[in-house]
């Protein structure tokens, strides 16, 4: 079994474009293999994938919630790659496996440069449209939620599901190797992140939603949330034992003892409002949601120049409107970070920075949208060189901040910064730091130099390059494509590179 050139191409695009998960911030280095796209395929085409053994990855704790935490996992740049391609190449064959598209919402595999893996970026609420819409034909409703779903998936299970969809033994050989090195070993948990990933969770399923329509079950899903209409209360707790003995006997599962709730139809149908996408809190954002709509045309990858957008639709977004949203936001008993995410999402596409501000000052509360806000700031368009020095400073203010040193997570999405704007600045400060740092936090700093220009910095670490890990390592290559052409080619022909990722990094370095 061998990747096809169109699988590796399709992977390095959506890698780029789309980066390799929602929750960090894009691999500079893709940079480099999107430049040598044609090195990098004939590199892994062909070949046998046992050859490609799993690289190190990356795992921190992000929140969810102002009180829960979840594991996420960053795979190296090549498995996510090599993951994306095995996904495009053999995803139909796990799809038509399932159930109908009426019935099983979540990650429906159907790949588009615009949408990546997945169908479309409107099935949330569509499945709580059609909760809606069946609540009113129904006396009682059951809504269940599998507790910590990814982190329980049996490997033994995804093994055998890949092997039912027809996926190639090497293949599954690998997949099943990849998830080993994420759990270390153990063989449950599959990791929390990954775009690709979301199909192989999804494949475990087909049996449970097999069995659950062959029980006579009225019901929908959306990955580990699942609604039952049911005919009376005795029908809905006959369901939810029968549900309760189906996800234990099958792959031992359990419900979510706090998330399970029987509800009568009118009490349901505010819940199914609640949970779709487009609920602008206020007016304001119905008005701001509907210029960026106007302008995107609803892709949610579509970035817009300030440029393209006119001065009558630019101003709508002031600081006092953006700010009033978000405190609207913030200040419920429950904040629907969920929803907020969503929103600077949104924000993001336009660049806008009237939500700067309020941004920075309330980030503590913010912390379970860390990664959005922080993307949001980097999209930020029309700013001054001046501004963007001052942006700076509150950033590395931030960085002193007691929840964010003691978070990981943090650190990386704030440092991240750094590396995409040369105009923040501040290298020295951060030059500083380096030797105090951990790895992953002097990954970001090396990268910051490249953005910023310290090429004579940048050259005082290449001996340190053999003792660092294989991030660090992959950024200092990156970041010696700014030293002189003779220099360069003598530092990085010095070392041994493993996997064509590595390799086609090296070269790119050497013949810029």
């Amino acid at each position: 079994m061998t990747l096809t050139r169109d699988s590796i191409k399709w992977a390095i695009d959506f890698v780029a474009d789309h980066s390799d998960g929602d929750l960090f911030p894009k691999i500079k280095e893709i940079e480099a293999i999107s430049a040598m796209t044609d090195f990098f395929i004939n590199s892994v085409e062909n070949k046998d994938l046992s050859s490609f053994a799993p690289k190190p990855n990356r795992r921190f704790i992000v929140p969810k919630d102002e009180k829960s935490y979840r594991q996420a996992t960053q795979l190296h740049p090549q498995d996510s790659l090599l993951l994306s391609a095995l996904v495009y190449q053999y995803g139909e064959q796990i799809e038509k496996r399932r159930l109908k598209k009426d019935q099983i919402y979540s990650y429906r595999f159907s790949p588009t440069s615009k949408d990546g893996l997945y169908c479309n970026n409107t099935s949330w609420s569509e499945f709580w449209n059609k909760a809606d819409l069946l609540a009113q034909q129904c006396d009682t409703i059951l809504y269940a939620d599998i507790a910590d779903f990814y982190n329980q998936i049996y490997h033994h299970t995804v093994e055998n599901q890949l092997i039912e969809s027809g996926l190639p033994n090497q293949a599954i050989k690998w997949i099943i190797s990849l998830l080993e090195s994420t759990t270390v070993g153990v063989s449950r948990g599959i990791p929390i992140g990954p775009h690709a990933i979301h199909l192989i969770a999804e494949a475990t399923l087909i049996p449970v939603d097999n069995s659950l329509m062959a029980s006579g079950l009225n019901f929908i899903r959306y990955a580990d949330d699942i609604i039952v209409f049911c005919s009376s209360e005795k029908d809905a707790k006959k369901s939810l034992s029968l549900m309760a003995t189906t996800l234990d006997r099958q792959q031992r599962l359990m419900l979510q003892r706090h998330k399970t709730e029987i509800y009568q139809p009118n009490d349901f149908r505010v819940v199914c409002k609640g949970m779709i996408d487009d609920r602008p809190i206020d007016r304001n954002e119905e008005k701001l949601l509907s210029v960026i709509q106007k302008y995107t045309k609803g892709n949610p990858y579509e970035t817009i120049s300030y440029k393209a957008i006119s001065s009558k639709d630019w101003n709508l977004f002031t600081e006092k409107i953006t700010s009033k949203i978000i405190d609207e936001y913030l200040s419920k008993k429950n904040v629907d970070y969920i929803r907020l995410r969503w929103f600077y999402r949104r924000l993001t596409q336009v660049g806008h920075p009237g939500a700067l501000t309020i941004s920075l000052e309330r980030l503590e509360q913010l912390s379970p949208c860390l990664a959005n806000v922080c993307t949001y700031i980097a999209s930020l368009q029309n700013i001054s060189n001046e501004d963007w020095k001052t942006i700076g400073s509150k950033l590395l203010g931030l960085l002193d901040e007691e929840e964010i040193k003691e978070n990981e997570f943090f650190r990386l999405s704030i440092l991240s910064l750094f590396t995409r704007n040369p105009y923040i600045n501040h290298f020295s400060k951060l030059a500083k730091a380096f030797s105090q740092s951990d790895s992953f936090a002097r990954r970001e700093i090396l990268l910051s130099a490249y953005e910023n220009g310290a090429v004579d910095w940048i050259r005082e670490h290449k001996e340190s390059c053999e003792n660092m890990d294989p991030w660090q390592r992959m950024a200092l290559i990156y970041c010696s494509s700014k030293f002189p052409k003779d220099e360069r080619k003598f530092f990085i022909n010095r070392f041994k590179f493993s996997g064509p990722f590595e390799e086609t990094l090296a070269k790119w370095a050497k013949t810029l």
